[in-house]
């Protein structure tokens, strides 16, 4: 079954018709993925689950700290730094345009010396 037919087809489908079908699709992998998370769940050992718990735990507590941190931080240097190497950046493009191809003939070259000599 396909659930998007070639363009060329002449029985394409109205886009009312793909989105049910789109939506039965979505259904379906839904369910799919609901269905292996318990048999996943089902099958670990109750130890794991209870480190995996552990480790969400903090880092949900870790994440949550780190916004609390940043609210309460101000980013002017920072803001101001992006701006000084935006203006450089527009102040020089051909020579950072240069650099860049330089840069990346340089690695594709070092890429092509260790995969024997094919540059792809």
């Amino acid at each position: 079954m396909t659930l998007i037919p070639h363009a060329n087809d002449k029985s394409v489908p109205a886009p009312a018709e793909l989105r049910k079908h789109v939506t039965r699709a979505t259904g379906r992998l839904r369910d799919t993925a609901v269905h292996v998370g318990r048999l996943v769940e089902d099958r670990t050992p109750d130890p794991v689950l209870a480190g995996a718990l552990r480790a969400a735990t903090r880092v949900r507590d870790t994440a949550a700290r780190a916004g609390r941190l940043a609210g309460h931080r101000r980013f002017d240097s920072v803001r101001a730094g992006a701006g000084r190497a935006a203006t450089l950046a527009r102040a020089n493009r051909t020579a950072l345009t240069t650099a860049v191809g330089v840069l990346t003939a340089a690695v594709l070259a070092r890429r092509g010396r260790r995969a024997g000599g094919a540059i792809l």
